[in-house]
C-alpha cells in the first residue's frame, strides 16, 4: 500500500505532465509556418496583384502581401507567365478568395492544394 504522501506526489506529477503536454500541443500549433496552414502568398517582390481575370492585362482588385492566406477556389489554364529569376513558367493561374477575390498566378501562391477546374 502507498502512502498518502506519495499518492499525492504521483498526482501532483501527473497534473504537471498534463500541462506541460497541452503548454506542448499549443506550442506546435501556434508556431506552424505559413505554409503548413494552407494555400498562402509567396513572392520575390512582396506580393502578389489580385487580377479581375486570368491575365496580368486585366485590372487589379487589390493586393496581397508575402504570408497572406488565400482559399483556393479552382483553377484554370489562361495566360502564360515567365517570372523573372525563376525556372517556372506556367499559364495555370487560381481563383482565389480572401479578403478579395480574383485571381493570382500559381508561381506566386505557396502551399498549394488540390483544387477543381473552374
Amino acid at each position: 500500500m502507498m502512502s498518502k504522501s506519495r499518492i499525492a506526489f504521483r498526482r501532483r506529477l501527473g497534473r504537471a505532465a498534463a500541462i506541460v503536454g497541452a503548454a506542448s500541443a499549443f506550442m506546435a500549433v501556434t508556431s506552424l509556418p505559413a505554409s503548413a496552414a494552407g494555400p498562402y502568398i509567396s513572392s520575390n517582390s512582396g506580393g502578389a496583384n489580385i487580377r479581375s481575370c486570368a491575365n496580368t492585362g486585366c485590372s487589379v482588385n487589390g493586393y496581397y502581401g508575402n504570408g497572406t492566406s488565400v482559399t483556393m477556389v479552382c483553377w484554370t489554364d489562361a495566360q502564360w507567365v515567365y517570372p523573372p529569376s525563376s525556372n517556372y513558367a506556367s499559364n495555370r493561374w487560381f481563383r482565389v478568395y480572401a479578403p478579395t477575390g480574383g485571381y493570382i498566378h500559381s508561381s506566386l501562391v505557396a502551399a498549394q492544394v488540390s483544387t477543381p477546374k473552374c
